[in-house]
Order: structure tokens, then sequence, then C-alpha cells
């Protein structure tokens, strides 16, 4: 379809079917986006990632408040919700638990800048933290105890993320090639 009947086949469903089908309407072209995501060369999906890195700095001492989702202050899964749809473009679910389980799941080794971090300080083993893997065994998070709170950059070797990491998964397209995706 064209843009231009795009439109029109929007008026005329919320016409006939009112705001209800204007919300799918919306979600499935989100979904059409974030699938067309995946079709990036590695050179794009490298720039993406690497965007998405410099994009998330720009947050750092962001305050945590739990469940906002920016601009000036998030909780840890509203900060990656929000800075994959500003940097990205890429629309993933809000929570912590919903991210890991639509995002797909890679080993340590395929680790690359732009993957997400899951962690679990529940005894159910559940998702309770969610953070952007940006090189060098570092992340960047938005923390809400510790010596630092808000988004702040912390070392996947500090004692409290090993003990608690869960796994790590990727949203985006390897910036690898395709062998790594």
């Amino acid at each position: 379809m064209t843009s231009i009947s795009k439109k029109q086949v929007m008026r005329s469903m919320v016409k006939k079917h009112g705001k209800a089908i204007f919300v799918v309407l919306i979600f499935v072209e989100l979904c059409i986006a974030a699938c067309a995501s995946e079709t990036l060369t590695v050179a794009q999906a490298k720039e993406v990632r690497e965007k998405l890195v410099a994009d998330a700095k720009k947050y750092l001492g962001s305050s945590y408040v739990s469940g906002a989702v920016g601009p000036t202050s998030f909780d840890c899964s509203g900060f990656i919700y929000f800075i994959v749809r500003e940097s990205a473009k890429v629309q993933l679910p809000r929570s912590a638990h919903a991210m890991y389980t639509r995002c797909t799941k890679i080993s340590d080794d395929k680790l690359e800048i732009g993957d997400l971090l899951f962690f679990s300080a529940s005894s159910s083993g559940s998702i309770t933290h969610v953070s952007l893997y940006i090189g060098d065994n570092q992340i960047i998070h938005a923390a809400s105890e510790g010596p630092k709170t808000g988004v702040i950059i912390s070392s996947r070797n500090e004692r409290y993320w090993k003990t608690h990491y869960v796994g790590a998964a990727r949203f985006l397209p390897s910036a690898r090639g395709t062998a790594e995706n």
C-alpha cells in the first residue's frame, strides 16, 4: 500500500469501527516497523547499535523513579523501553520480564553492544532488572538502590550483577553478520 492509501484505509476504518480499530492499526504499523529493522545490513546494524549506546549515555544521571519512562526519570525497564523506542525506533514491551520473553536469547560469547542483559533478585527467578550492554563488560541501566541510583554505568563484574545475572537477549540484528544472528 502507498502512504496515501494507508491513510485512506485508516480513516475509513476509524469511521466504521471507532477508535479501537485505530489503536490496532497503529500497533500493526509498529510491529511492521520492528520487523523491518531485522532487514538491516551489517553496517546499518552496527550504526544503530552505536547510536543506541551513545543516546543512552545522554541520560546518565537521570533519577530513578518506579514506573517512570522518561525523559527525566526512569525505572529499569522504563529506561530500556524509552531509549530503544527513541533511538532504535523499536517498540519493546514495557516490563523487563516481557522484554526477556520477547527478545531472542543469546549466549554471552555472542554479546554485542546494544544487546540486553537480564537479572533476577527474586527467589522465584523471575526477571527483575534489565540493562543495555555497552561493551567492555559494562552496562547502562536505571538502578534503584546501591551506592549510586538512577541511570548509571556499572561493571558486569560487580558481585551483585554477577550473582543475579540470568542471561542476554537480542532485539536488533547482529552487527557481526548473519552467522551471528
